[in-house]
């Protein structure tokens, strides 16, 4: 199980959030849900490790544990659409035959060879998805994983999440409500 108790953050005089506390189970699927700027991401950084809390603890979880989609594309330049999304994994054979289901599911099997130079906004962001969803880390963070798709797209996109997430724990940053609903099973606000 996730703890997080008495977390605090704040930036200046800017408070994102203040004493958070709340557990997560495994295999639970989370929406952190908040106004845009006050933290969602922030949380994110700090539960994986990235960045530290002003006050506060987290157990139960630990950084090898998390596949981790950011909100905007990290992809390395110099490797095609298969080698960043096997980039991350420990069994070369295992990862790419997983990178190739994923990233044929997501509508990319004719682009494993491109660099993400020849890519749109809404293939990279595809590509970071694949890789993240690939994974075999029991616990997934996705951060506004849906805002670079076209509505038919995404439609298609969440119900892949969806299969992904069977037997993970999830926590999924969204600003639709939608997203939350079709793939998550509580809400914490902050």
């Amino acid at each position: 199980m996730i703890s997080v108790k008495n977390l605090s953050k704040a930036f200046g005089d800017t408070v994102l959030f203040r004493d958070l506390s709340f557990t997560v189970s495994f295999g639970e699927r989370i929406l952190i849900s908040a106004p845009s700027g006050t933290g969602k991401t922030t949380l994110l950084r700090i539960l994986c490790g990235l960045e530290s809390a002003d006050s506060g603890t987290v157990s139960g979880l630990h950084p090898q544990e998390i596949s981790y989609l950011f909100q905007e594309p990290r992809l390395f330049p110099q490797l095609t659409v298969l080698e960043n999304v096997t980039c991350i994994h420990p069994d070369e054979q295992e990862a790419r035959e997983s990178a190739v289901k994923w990233l044929e599911s997501l509508g990319l099997g004719d682009a494993l060879d491109k660099y993400p130079d020849q890519l749109s906004g809404g293939m990279k962001q595809r590509v970071a998805l694949a890789r993240t969803l690939s994974s075999p880390r029991p616990i997934l963070f996705l951060d506004e994983p849906f805002t670079a798709l076209d509505a038919e797209l995404k439609e298609s996109v969440l119900q892949l999440v969806l299969e992904a997430c069977k037997g993970k724990t999830l926590l999924l940053v969204s600003h639709d409500p939608h997203d939350g609903a079709a793939l998550t099973q509580r809400t914490i606000f902050l």
